[in-house]
């Protein structure tokens, strides 16, 4: 009989039963055993000469579901039974829906590559001579000789070529004991799997056991490591707090004498664990043999379909090819990331950022398609807490281009907004998308998670994503399968918590989204390549607006002779160049940790006087980035200042938050032209303070 040694796992065990019983209701269908199954595109991409057919695959195909398949142009045909032909040389894309219980969904794209007809080389036939008619007097003529028949040469097989693969986060292995799956063990046996349960979730240990003491006695199996605990100040972690902690867990059953017994057992392991060891113990000799340990997440996850259903679309190949072919012969490849705190690396890691979705799955790009050790690839952290795109038009010259230290623009470059964005109307979104194209970049709109917050996510997928024919990551189409309490409690981080304002990603939820990543990598090496589809952007009419497109960053440190669009910056009573009361980066950025926001600034003090900013600038269009600070122990707020144009009041800038920044668009117009800026402090407001971070122009 199996007996436990901690209260936490038999509630736990009942948690798991009620669980089990939960998602049993759900998709309860006695009648229907295929209700279950999820179907998967088996055939991604095709590659068709002109009049060759190819059927599309789908497996775990339902009963009762009718399955539709739609071309996207001419170039193709494709049959109501998914038979594609080949029409006329180009690309296309077929996409591939369900309909099931009167409901329509999409369960994938087939992208098709069709290349020019093949034309059979003509065979010359060897020409032989007839015999002349000779008298039967005449010596008869030798016959002539058959045709020489030219051996062929050997076929020769293609070395097959290794595709490299994920390693997951969480699998199923069979533990090897020195080339054995037994293992005789005198009264203890611990067996080192290291970071197998590195981002938490639960561990199930199955084996046979057996002994011959001839009578049963007790026999315990289970695990001990540490894990990472820590304080929360507010809503960030407490990093001075940082403390290695022991964790352990046992379960203990009757082993009989003389016949094999089969058991399984289950534990929850924290998150932020590491050292992770199993154990075996009994009072005497045992035999312990088929271990298998499965982790996963949560009792409904299936980790390896979440990570692949994840890739929303992997766009126009043509870019990331291009970025993986050079990081594999050896050349220097960039990729960066911008985007809010969780691209920052809020809750994700200890004190390097290292867990960071960002940081992990460039790691892992770097490990995969990098030559050698992989240092030709190299990685930009662009993320900035509690930031949306607006701000990110700004800072994307500062705080990506100029970051450059191997070539002139990121080679692919990953952009996080759709949960910041909030009202914003998506033209600073779209101005970004449209600068890494006109750059070269390769884009990919990663939709990150936030508990309890909203998401763009399928308008920028409508709007930009597939006008622009963009790779996209969606770790919450992952999740569709997953019980969403169970997948909020592993992906989150709320320990402790309540409120969804902690409801960033943490650790193990910052590896499923690199692992999203990392299998959109995967999918689009095995894919054909295709033609860029992008010659010009501006030939490209924008969805929303390009008025941001090209945006570039004025601050206090700005060289003028450098950027010969800024004629003259005076900053009257904004003459101090830094503040110190503003918030840090969560990441070590250019060996600096805990680096200011914005270093160089132009800020307004009781002392400073009360002189008006001024700049005269030939762009068409304006951003100012200023701060809204925290609101004094005294009470007295900050001070209020106004923007001009040209000598016109366009907006008031103020107002109190976490000393984050704010925005105002100044300017917007199609044509660039000289234009005087002027920031005033407001009248009364003369001795308040008053932080301008950055400009944003267009030239």
């Amino acid at each position: 009989m199996l007996k436990k040694t901690n209260r936490r796992i038999l509630s736990m065990a009942m948690a798991f039963v009620m669980a089990g019983s939960c998602v049993l209701g759900a998709l309860a269908e006695p009648t229907d055993s295929q209700a279950a199954k999820k179907p998967k595109l088996k055939t991604k991409s095709v590659s068709l000469n002109v009049g060759k057919k190819k059927t599309i695959q789908i497996t775990g195909k339902r009963k009762k579901a009718k399955y539709t398949f739609k071309a996207s142009n001419k170039k193709i045909k494709v049959s109501k039974k998914g038979v594609i032909t080949a029409v006329k040389k180009g690309t296309a894309k077929v996409k591939v829906s369900e309909t099931y219980k009167k409901k329509k969904k999409t369960i994938g794209t087939v992208k098709v590559t069709v290349k020019a007809k093949v034309v059979p080389k003509k065979t010359v036939t060897p020409q032989v001579s007839v015999p002349p008619v000779v008298s039967a007097s005449a010596t008869p003529a030798a016959s002539p000789s058959a045709p020489a028949v030219q051996s062929e040469a050997p076929t020769v097989e293609p070395t097959p070529i290794v595709r490299p693969t994920i390693e997951p986060a969480y699998e199923t292995k069979t533990l090897d004991f020195d080339g054995s799956t037994s293992k005789v063990v005198e009264s203890e046996l611990t067996v080192p799997l290291e970071k197998a349960m590195q981002y938490g979730g639960l561990c199930t240990v199955t084996a046979e056991f057996a002994q011959e003491t001839g009578s049963a006695q007790d026999i315990s199996v289970g695990y001990d490591g540490i894990y990472l605990s820590f304080k929360k100040n507010g809503a960030y972690i407490d990093k001075n707090s940082f403390k290695d902690e022991p964790m352990s867990d046992v379960q203990t059953f009757s082993c009989p004498s003389g016949e094999k017994t089969k058991q399984e057992f289950t534990f929850e392991v924290p998150k932020y664990s590491k050292d992770f060891n199993l154990k075996f113990s009994g009072a005497g000799k045992f035999t312990v043999e088929n271990v298998t340990v499965k982790t996963q997440p949560f009792a409904s996850a299936d980790y390896a379909s979440m990570v692949a259903d994840s890739t929303a679309s992997t766009g126009n190949n043509a870019r990331i090819k291009k970025a993986i072919a050079k990081a594999q012969a050896g050349e220097d490849v960039t990729i960066a990331y911008l985007g809010g705190s969780i691209t920052e690396g809020f809750a994700a890691s200890e004190t390097d950022n290292g867990d960071c979705y960002a940081e992990t799955s460039y790691k892992q790009f770097k490990k995969i398609f990098g030559a050698g050790d992989g240092s030709n690839v190299h990685f930009i952290n662009a993320g900035m807490s509690g930031t949306s795109s607006a701000l990110g038009i700004v800072r994307y010259k500062r705080d990506v281009l100029d970051q450059m230290k191997n070539g002139e623009y990121p080679d692919i470059l990953f952009i996080d907004y759709a949960v910041n964005d909030g009202m914003d109307d998506g033209d600073t979104y779209e101005s970004i998308i449209r600068t890494a194209l006109e750059q070269g970049s390769a884009v990919v709109l990663m939709f990150v998670l936030y508990m309890g917050g909203s998401t763009h996510e399928v308008k920028y997928t409508k709007l930009y994503g597939k006008r622009y024919d963009l790779a996209m990551v969606s770790p919450a189409k992952g999740m569709d399968s997953c019980k969403k309490e169970e997948f909020d409690k592993w992906f989150y981080w709320i320990e402790g918590n309540t409120d969804t304002s902690y409801g960033h990603p943490d650790v193990g939820g910052h590896r499923y989204m690199a692992d999203c990543i990392t299998n959109m990598f995967l999918t689009i090496d095995q894919e054909e390549e295709e033609e860029d589809n992008i010659a010009d952007i501006n030939e490209i009419t924008p969805e929303t607006s390009d008025t941001f497109q090209g945006m570039k960053t004025l601050l206090s440190s700005t060289d003028l002779s450098q950027n010969p669009s800024v004629k003259s910056v005076d900053p009257g009573s904004f003459s101090m160049l830094t503040d110190s009361a503003q918030p840090t980066l969560q990441y070590i950025k250019d060996g600096i940790e805990k680096m200011q926001w914005f270093p160089d600034v132009w800020m307004h003090t009781s002392s400073t006087g009360s002189d008006s900013f001024k700049a005269t600038i030939n762009c068409r269009s304006l951003i100012v980035a200023y701060k809204m600070p925290l609101s004094p122990s005294s009470g007295t707020s900050s001070g209020k200042a106004d923007c001009y144009i040209d000598g016109k009041r366009v907006g008031t800038m103020g107002g109190n938050g976490w000393n984050n920044a704010g925005l105002l668009r100044a300017l917007q117009e199609d044509e660039v032209k000289e234009h005087e800026l002027e920031i005033r402090m407001q009248d009364g407001d003369e001795k308040k303070p008053f932080t301008i971070f950055a400009i944003g122009y267009c030239d």
